[in-house]
């Protein structure tokens, strides 16, 4: 008797005026591959995302292993605990961490509180992990996500699932949609093999119904968010799947496409071409053709795609281009569709870019067009006013393709635009693809599915950055082209492993600090003593705790408009309450610093965009500061400045609480969770599906910069012995060029401290550069200003070559 481990009944998801998922049921047993298959929107995603806890269900129960589970609370750390693993269609990774680190926010319950050598036990379980799944992966665990493409980005998702060991369940959204053959088929034997010999139940979802065919058990067809049939996989076959999914459509073999007479007015020409990461190719396309790139993942048919279309309208040796050039990204989530945009601005973008500056729009004629389209590529939609973000994941890849051919470009360039596309459509799109081709345009086709090269004229095998051969569709063997594709291809992946470095973000901003401390030395000698130090430390100290804390802000993806403010409450608090009351006073700072902390959470649980609540906030701290004091005076506690401006043989008293700030700073961001919240600053929903707290991650991020906030403004305390409301009033947009200047990005998750800190001296270094040179203090924050569209202009320059 089969053996249940999940049973779902009557569940039901409704968004708007959309029903998701639509009072279903169905069963998932042990041991055994569910193949769950419908066309796009038809509810799989929105159904794995209720079994796995990320969204909850309107109605309806789910029971696992006997046990009924309580809807309100099911949350992915609830279905961890119950062994549920997901992998989901669109990546769930941090970019900005590396390989092991992505392992360790997924996996975090399984390492021990207090283990200095986390670390090293994460790299050992993603290394393990990555070589029991895809044997001979090449990929190095030290390695920032970033550097890596996406076909080795999803074996890194597809490991970290299958890497806990108390894993019963496996829902695995379009898992070799990215994969290469080879890797396609570890995949497959794993799965066979866990499923038998350790009882694990999958959920398999894939429009690759012949994957479905080898690896399912029993098949479960999806249409409108219900149940339309199921059954056992011997009780079907290929094409009685696609009838049963809803359009009728037969997958049949491709009929040979024959080439039109070719447009020799249409057309890339390359003759002896290289670039970074390709190779001497010499080949031409012309119009009318429709031309594969095909071969073993990253081995430039990615990289010739992107040299045609960047290299468009320009004249560079070795490259002709004749016609207009339209490019569908392969990375839909990254570099496709605008999240905020509606189904119609993501369609006809490129068209209306295309047109004068200011030339008037038709809507008319927009409307004319994202109709034509989306009825041509069956967008299901129930508005094409709706967010892009409200389709399915292959129906925002159909608005993409939309985009490309609304624009009635010459030259089509397609990065695997099937990709989470369901049979029916891809049929559609075939038939799209041979139109335009008959037209007299060129198409150019990245594919990963080598189902699809027989849809083509002409292929073209990349190996190493180069064309290792041809063929037309006629002769076409696939033998034959995976003997050209795996030929000495060991060692160049080898070497592109060895390539796959992290830049030093903060190298910008050393030399500039640097060179401006050497100049101002130049100019006056004594800034080279100790003495000429220290007095430059009393001076940018305050800004660089500052700055310090913005950076935690920036780190999590915010801005924090109200950090000089509150330095400046925090100035005038050490100057009349501390100064008169001490316990009163060091309770006002703590409080201080709580309130600031709940900045966090007030963004969080209300949803305010956070610049709107720190610039708030900015008038709430100087409101304060002004009732206390409302020009500048007081009187600091002797203690207080005392513990700042203490003299040693080394340094400064100033300078070594700056150090340990600075050393704090650095250890808790390498810490466990401070790792987590670089995490948050990149993907949020990827950490809370891992199970970790957006509330505490906001809070604890904002009781961080309050902390070194506050230390910035009790150092500047200590510095004057005195208050000004007004004293720090500068330091906000400063921190932020600073943070930026050191390597930061305002995308969150990729700061460095050390980076902040040299960006602070650079940038407190010009104001004494200025001073020296007789320079008006009005002057200052232009040249500020200029010094940063300089660095960040190099680190552009430099991004370029790295990548």
């Amino acid at each position: 008797m089969r053996d249940i481990f999940l049973e779902a009944k009557d569940l039901l998801k409704v968004y708007g005026p959309t029903v998701a998922v639509n009072h279903l049921s169905i069963h998932v047993y042990k041991g055994e591959v569910l193949a769950l298959v419908g066309g796009n929107g038809a509810g799989k995603s929105t159904l794995t995302k209720i079994l796995s806890g990320v969204i909850s269900s309107d109605q309806g129960s789910i029971q696992i292993e006997g046990e009924e589970i309580n809807l309100n609370k099911y949350t992915p750390a609830v279905a961890r605990t119950k062994g549920i693993r997901v992998v989901h269609q669109e990546l769930s990774l941090c970019r900005n961490l590396t390989v092991y680190e992505n392992f360790y926010i997924e996996q975090f319950q399984r390492f021990d509180k207090g283990n200095v050598k986390w670390r090293n036990q994460a790299k050992e379980m993603a290394q393990a992990a990555l070589d029991k799944v895809f044997p001979g992966h090449g990929i190095d665990v030290n390695a920032g996500l970033a550097t890596l493409s996406i076909a080795q980005q999803q074996m890194v998702e597809i490991a970290r699932a299958t890497s806990d060991p108390d894993v019963k369940m496996m829902v695995l959204d379009e898992p070799t949609s990215s994969l290469p053959a080879e890797q396609t088929s570890q995949l497959q034997d794993y799965i066979k093999k866990s499923a038998k010999e350790q009882g694990i139940a999958y959920i398999y979802i894939s429009h690759r119904l012949k994957e479905i065919m080898f690896l399912a058990d029993y098949v479960y067809i999806m249409q409108n968010g219900t149940q339309k049939y199921q059954c056992q996989i011997s009780e079907t076959d290929e094409e009685d799947i696609v009838q049963r999914m809803g359009d009728g459509a037969i997958e049949k073999k491709a009929e040979r496409f024959t080439a039109p007479e070719t447009n020799a007015n249409v057309g890339v020409r390359l003759t002896n071409y290289s670039s970074k990461n390709l190779k001497n190719i010499s080949k031409e396309m012309f119009g009318g053709e429709i031309i594969a790139l095909t071969g073993l993942e990253g081995n430039g048919q990615l990289e010739l795609l992107q040299e045609i279309f960047f290299q468009a309208g320009r004249k560079k040796e070795g490259i002709e281009i004749k016609g207009k050039v339209a490019y569908v990204a392969g990375d839909r989530k990254k570099e496709g569709i605008f999240p905020l945009w509606s189904i119609t601005d993501n369609t006809v973008i490129s068209k209306v870019a295309d047109s004068g500056l200011f030339r008037p729009i038709s809507m008319g004629n927009v409307d004319e067009t994202v109709k034509h389209w989306n009825s041509r590529l069956k967008t299901k939609c129930a508005s094409s006013e709706d967010l892009i973000t409200s389709l399915s994941g292959g129906n925002q890849q159909k608005v993409l393709i939309a985009r490309a051919l609304a624009l009635d470009a010459d030259i089509i360039l397609l990065d695997d635009p099937t990709r989470g596309v369901d049979i029916g459509t891809k049929l559609e799109l075939y038939e799209v693809f041979r139109e335009t081709a008959k037209s007299g345009k060129l198409v150019i086709w990245r594919t990963s599915d080598d189902a699809e090269l027989e849809y083509c004229t002409r292929l073209l095998v990349m190996n190493a950055g180069t064309v290792a051969g041809e063929f037309s569709s006629e002769e076409f063997e696939h033998s034959s082209m995976l003997k050209l594709a795996f030929r000495s291809n060991a060692k160049e992946e080898k070497l592109e492993t060895k390539k796959a470095k992290k830049p030093r973000l903060y190298l910008f901003s050393l030399i500039a600090m640097i060179v401006l401390y050497f100049v101002c030395g130049m100019m006056s000698n004594s800034i080279f003593t100790k003495f000429g130090v220290e007095l430059l430390a009393v001076g940018f100290a305050p800004f660089i705790f500052a700055a310090l804390s913005q950076t935690f802000i920036i780190g999590l993806g915010h801005i924090d408009l109200g950090v000089g403010a509150f330095m400046g409450l925090v100035n005038v608090i050490c100057a009349t309450i501390l100064d008169q009351n001490t316990g009163l006073g060091i309770l006002c700072l703590v409080g201080l610093i709580a309130a600031y902390s709940c900045m966090g959470l007030v963004i969080h649980l209300r949803g305010v965009p956070p610049i709107i609540v720190t610039l708030g906030m900015s008038f709430v701290w100087t409101g304060i500061a002004y009732v206390l004091q409302d020009v500048p005076g007081g009187h600091v506690p002797d203690w207080m400045v005392s513990l700042f401006n203490f003299n040693n043989p080394v340094l400064q008293g100033v300078l070594l609480w700056l150090i340990v700030f600075i050393a704090l700073a650095l250890l808790i961001y390498r810490s466990r969770y401070g790792t987590v919240l670089r995490g948050f600053g990149n993907n949020e929903s990827a950490m809370r599906n891992s199970g970790w707290s957006k509330a505490k991650a906001y809070w604890l991020t904002y009781l961080i910069a309050g902390i070194f906030a506050a230390m910035g403004g009790i150092a500047q305390s200590s510095i004057t012995a005195a208050s000004d409301v007004n004293a720090s009033s500068t330091y906000t947009m400063l921190t932020v060029a600073a943070v930026i200047i050191g390597g930061g990005y305002f995308s969150g998750g990729v700061v460095t401290h050390i980076g902040t800190v040299f960006g602070g001296i650079s940038l407190t270094m010009i104001s004494v550069l200025l001073g020296l040179l007789k320079v008006s203090t009005d002057y200052t924050a232009t040249i500020q200003g200029l010094v940063l569209i300089l660095i960040l202009s190099m680190r552009l320059i430099r991004k370029e070559k790295l990548q």
